[in-house]
């Protein structure tokens, strides 16, 4: 059993008896709790749905790599899907550093649960609920979401599951955004039109063409970077993660990031080992190339990276 599985397990043990069943399937379905598991929760708890993600930070927190700061922090996005806003789902995420490499490539629990929902096909993001203040890099990142200034912060208050509740304008005043820079198409707006890329050359595989598919998902609306990452494990199983920037740029995530928190989250229980890391993008003024070299040495050291490039 990983360090992960024993923290987890032994973060379980802490909770009600009653609602442990329900909280266990949280792991087997990659970090994240269905709307129905969501309303039996709430109706077993007595609890409504804001108070729901709080109670949940510390299962969160459990999913944190920290091996330089030793602080893990643990993030509850709330997010809804395009035709179904009724139906909202809880996508949990927390913050993962790596060793020998600049703390710039640390990847906040913010941005992993609110990326953790949007590759996952969530369409909104309604509020997030962080086991600390969210730091300024964070504020700035959800401000790049379609509905920035409306989706709402929650930080747990001293009284259990007591919490607070404030709107990201307010933790963001005078916020410099998408619209700054003439991007009326934000994060998970529903108008933002689909890029469909060929390889420059033809290339007959699964984890590349996955690779490919995420590039043309991806969020590179400043400098036209698209570019998406492919992970195979040794099981076999695939994890993309695509590039997605920030008009103020550095709280942008490399499609590597992208990809290693769904990997996080997806491998409780199995072998997260990477034998393949397979890295497609469109190279601008910016690329992509060097930066995942580089955190790949760290994540999967002695794994080549290979690399295509879009027509």
């Amino acid at each position: 059993m990983s360090d992960r599985e024993n923290r987890f397990n032994k973060c379980l043990n802490t909770f009600p008896k009653h609602v442990k069943p329900i909280l266990r399937t949280i792991a087997l379905q990659g970090g994240m709790l269905t709307a129905r598991q969501c309303s039996d929760l709430m109706n077993k708890l007595g609890i409504d749905l804001k108070d729901l993600m709080v109670f949940l930070l510390p299962l969160a927190k459990t999913y944190a790599m920290v091996p330089i700061s030793r602080f893990q922090v643990g993030a509850v996005a709330m997010a809804s899907f395009r035709g179904g806003e009724d139906q909202i789902d809880l996508f949990l995420g927390a913050n993962l550093e790596f060793m020998h490499q600049e703390l710039n490539q640390t990847i906040h629990a913010e941005q992993s649960a609110t990326m953790h929902a949007w590759h996952r096909g969530a369409h909104h993001i309604d509020a997030v609920a962080v086991s600390g203040s969210p730091c300024g890099h964070c504020r700035q990142f959800l401000y790049e979401f379609e509905n920035n200034a409306d989706v709402m912060i929650i930080t747990p208050g001293r009284k259990k599951l007591a919490h607070r509740q404030t709107p990201l304008s307010d933790l963001l005043p005078e916020a410099f955004g998408p619209a700054d820079l003439g991007n009326r198409n934000a994060l998970m707006t529903h108008t933002t039109p689909e890029q469909r890329f060929r390889l420059k050359a033809d290339a007959e595989d699964r984890v590349i063409a996955e690779a490919l598919l995420a590039a043309e998902k991806s969020y590179a609306p400043y400098s036209r970077n698209f570019a998406g990452c492919a992970l195979q494990t040794g099981a076999g199983d695939i994890y993309t993660g695509r590039n997605v920037e920030s008009a103020a740029y550095n709280p942008s995530l490399t499609p590597l990031q992208s990809a290693i928190i769904i990997l996080n989250m997806a491998t409780f229980g199995k072998d997260p080992t990477i034998q393949r890391a397979v890295l497609v993008e469109k190279p601008t003024e910016a690329s992509q190339r060097k930066a995942v070299e580089l955190l790949l040495e760290s994540w999967a050291p002695g794994v080549e990276l290979e690399y295509y490039q879009i027509a």
